[in-house]
């Protein structure tokens, strides 16, 4: 069974997941912040269970393809140029670009590899943009292909007991010893309906819109400033850090959207006399501004 997921630290998760094991975490726990948990708090953290499997059958398909050009390749120079644009703020050298995109090719032959070879695939799908973005992009990929494919889609919440509801909005949220307990939902996925997601990314992929997003249960292409609403509305009066910014809006909305695209459209903001910079409070990181609102 080869694992697919959508994000860097899911892939993480998941290799974690594959062979989970309740008593070597339990063990591995050799630091707090904070008070030190109890036992029972400690054994109710890492309680879980392994999915199974190999932990190399694990693959991230696709970076961020909710953002930018969708017209090219997964790893052409289209998409390493998004890169550069969402990530670029963070010093990300040459080298560091092209292991990722290397990384990307890679896992990009380990899945076209086991569809041929009749390898099952799991997709571990989300609602959030990129991750629909990502499943509807495979459905493209293996479109022709004659293969099994099943599909875990992440719930909304899930009641863990009687006074007690988690709510998720993302497979990076979840702790690797707790995937098992979605692996009911797990579902076939037919021919038709790989063919219906297929024609619906090539739609996108003719719109090219540079930003995607999941409105009322569909992903459809939208502006660029389609998330400043939330930002205008989430600005205070008087000074505030950039990043504490960032941070409320994730907080608050869980979309899936990333904080660079916050971070992105903040620097808009500035750009257009929106927002002015009070003070540079930390050059050690791009969030580190202290902004103002711009009263008009």
């Amino acid at each position: 069974m080869l694992e697919v997921v959508f994000s860097d630290s899911t892939k993480g998760s998941m290799k974690i997941a594959k062979n989970y094991d309740e008593k070597s975490m339990l063990g591995g726990a050799i630091g707090y912040i904070g008070k030190k948990p109890s036992k029972a708090e400690l054994k109710k953290r890492f309680e879980g269970q392994a999915i199974g499997g190999d932990l190399q059958d694990v693959v991230y398909i696709g970076f961020a393809l909710d953002i930018g050009d969708i017209s090219g390749e997964f790893d052409g120079i289209e998409r390493q140029n998004v890169f550069q644009k969402v990530w670029g703020r963070f010093d990300f050298d040459d080298n560091e670009q092209e292991q990722f995109f290397h990384n990307q090719r890679k896992d990009m032959e380990k899945l076209l590899s086991a569809a041929i070879n009749g390898t099952p695939i799991r997709i571990w799908k989300s609602n959030t943009p990129y991750s629909t973005c990502g499943f509807y992009f495979i459905c493209n990929v293996l479109r022709n292909i004659d293969c099994e494919i099943s599909v875990v889609s992440l719930t909304e919440y899930k009641q863990v007991s009687e006074n007690e509801i988690v709510t998720y909005s993302d497979w990076g949220q979840m702790e690797p010893g707790k995937f098992y307990q979605f692996l009911p939902l797990e579902r076939q996925l037919s021919q038709s309906e790989k063919r219906m997601f297929s024609n619906r990314w090539c739609d996108l992929i003719k719109e090219n819109a540079p930003l995607r997003a999941v409105v009322n249960g569909k992903l459809i292409s939208v502006p660029e400033d389609y998330y400043d609403y939330i930002i205008s509305k989430n600005i205070p009066d008087g000074d505030f850090l950039m990043a504490r910014l960032i941070g409320e809006i994730m907080g608050n909305y869980e979309l899936g959207v990333s904080d660079s695209w916050y971070a992105l459209r903040i620097d808009k903001m500035i750009e257009e006399n929106k927002l002015i910079i009070v003070e540079n409070k930390d050059k050690s990181h791009p969030y580190g501004k202290i902004l103002k609102k711009v009263i008009v």
